[in-house]
């Protein structure tokens, strides 16, 4: 369902802010009643445009408006080499944005892990592949003194595969909620499919998996029956 200029139009995205206001809520309620002896870990996947960051944004205006209820708390995502994601920021779509730590390090997980109660962490299917395995140390260790983990990103890649580091999290949490978007060809429910597009043109095969849009690569969310997989 695309207007004449080839963009979704502005309403089919309105219910998207309400859903992040919903589970940002959801999440900030879950938060301040689970015991502290007790950890927890929570996954936030779904396509793009779905209100992911706008959810954790929405979720850290509300914890701090309730800091004395639920202890250090911290939002942050991995450091990585590309146009779109900031040092030190988390941002919607929308432009709204807010603080965050970037980590790229062991001791930089470590010390995110060691010093809050509550971590958050944006963008978790780029978390590099040299740090996933301390990084899984280190969130155990979390969880069993009862902190309690949010994890935020995409699960599914341009090609209909799963990210691996998604995946794996998704099979420890304690839940998983899927946001979604509509697809930007006929508008059904997406919650899982991006398409990749280079020059308004679906992506091939052999392009790595961990592409960040440009001005010419751009991605957009598509329903199983619209996804294009372009050998």
């Amino acid at each position: 369902m695309r207007t004449e200029d080839g963009f979704l139009s502005q309403n089919l995205y309105g219910f998207v802010e309400d859903e992040a206001v919903k589970l940002a809520t959801k999440l900030c309620r879950r938060i301040k009643m689970v015991p502290r002896e007790h950890g927890y870990v929570w996954m936030v996947v779904g396509s793009s445009c779905s209100g992911k960051s706008l959810t954790i944004i929405r979720l850290k205006k509300l914890l701090m408006e309730s800091e004395r209820m639920v202890g250090p708390y911290v939002f942050c995502q991995p450091k990585v080499d590309r146009a779109d994601l900031i040092d030190g920021v988390i941002r919607s779509r929308n432009k709204e944005r807010i603080d965050a730590v970037s980590f790229s390090s062991k001791p930089e997980i470590e010390k995110v892990f060691h010093d809050n109660d509550v971590v958050v962490v944006d963008e978790i299917q780029l978390v590099s592949p040299l740090l996933q395995s301390f990084f899984l140390k280190e969130l155990g260790l979390f969880v069993e003194r009862g902190g309690i983990f949010v994890g935020v990103g995409l699960d599914f890649n341009s090609l209909g595969g799963e990210f691996i580091f998604s995946a794996l999290l998704k099979s420890r949490s304690d839940k998983v909620h899927h946001l979604y978007s509509l697809c930007s060809m006929c508008g059904k429910p997406a919650d899982r499919f991006d398409q990749r597009l280079i020059n308004g043109i679906p992506a091939r095969v052999d392009m790595p998996d961990f592409v960040g849009p440009t001005d010419s690569v751009t991605y957009e969310p598509r329903c199983a029956d619209c996804l294009i997989i372009k050998k």
